[in-house]
């Protein structure tokens, strides 16, 4: 009895913040990416794409599957973030299918993405992304809604590329009370000075909120270990993660510190069929493209 009225306290809690808030707020998911910050629409470069910038997957050449949880997020199990991304480079472009989830059984928001990226002359490249969204609120009611989302990248010079990403262009709304879904444009450049480091500089503007920003850093340290460290503001956030690679696998940990919230863990697990060579083709895909 006392475990269902907390659990209905959380789900009031979570109606109450969904109410000034938009459905499907974007929250950065992938150990990679959330240990910079969310800093990732400039560099996409692994099946995370899918999320944060489809035309990110114009530069993947293997195969990958990667799989992201973060359990109790600030101590909070109701509020779990779970994803799954998978790609297949093809002569034609590479497709992408994420699958991301949010809340628990009494709340739940679920994302189905189809993903498609490719690019032209090797420096420029465009995405685009069909989302359903799904919307179930246990002994209340379910709704579901489509939309699209758009991104492009540039390799500006051998050290410097550019990304744009726009979530929900379509202004897609759900339920009976048309609530927008949340949209989202990002844009920013990843500094490459040398193949074994990224800097990376990114904006990020919900149409609902103050224009915010996200920096990371990365570096690769050897074959088997890569560190990364990110800030961000609106609201401010501090994150680090590393990475643990060997042949095909790679294991990602990242801790975020939130400004009101403290901090919490999240983990992904990532199989690229390339293997070492696919890693070492994607860090000096920038440089060899101008050469």
């Amino acid at each position: 009895m006392i475990m269902n009225m907390i659990k209905i306290t959380v789900v009031l809690c979570i109606l109450a913040l969904k109410s000034s808030f938009a459905q499907f707020e974007f929250s950065s998911v992938g150990a990679r990416a959330v240990g910079l910050n969310g800093a990732f629409t400039s560099l996409s470069d692994n099946s995370l794409a899918v999320f944060y910038n489809p035309a990110g997957l114009g530069q993947i050449s293997f195969r990958e599957i990667s799989a992201y949880y973060g359990p109790s997020q600030y101590g909070i199990s109701e509020i779990s973030t779970a994803a799954l991304t998978y790609t297949e480079a093809l002569d034609f472009g590479t497709f992408g299918i994420g699958l991301k989830t949010y809340g628990f059984e009494l709340y739940r928001e679920s994302e189905l993405t189809l993903s498609y990226g490719n690019n032209f002359g090797k420096k420029i490249f465009l995405g685009l992304n069909l989302n359903y969204y799904d919307l179930t609120i246990q002994n209340y009611n379910s709704a579901s809604s489509f939309g699209a989302d758009i991104g492009g990248l540039a390799y500006l010079t051998g050290f410097l590329k550019w990304g744009f990403f726009a979530g929900n262009i379509t202004g897609s709304k759900i339920g009976e009370s048309d609530q927008r879904i949340s949209q989202i444009y990002r844009t920013g450049f990843t500094v490459q000075p040398e193949t074994d480091l990224n800097m990376i500089l990114e904006f990020e503007k919900d149409v609902k909120f103050p224009l915010s920003f996200r920096g990371g850093l990365e570096y690769f340290v050897n074959e088997y270990v890569d560190l990364r460290a990110g800030i961000g503001t609106q609201p401010d956030s501090f994150s680090g993660g590393i990475s643990l690679n060997y042949n095909i696998l790679q294991l990602d940990y990242a801790i975020t510190n939130h400004q009101d919230l403290g901090m919490t863990n999240q983990i992904s697990v990532t199989v690229n069929f390339g293997g070492s060579k696919a890693r070492k083709l994607i860090r000096e895909q920038l440089k060899n493209s101008f050469k």
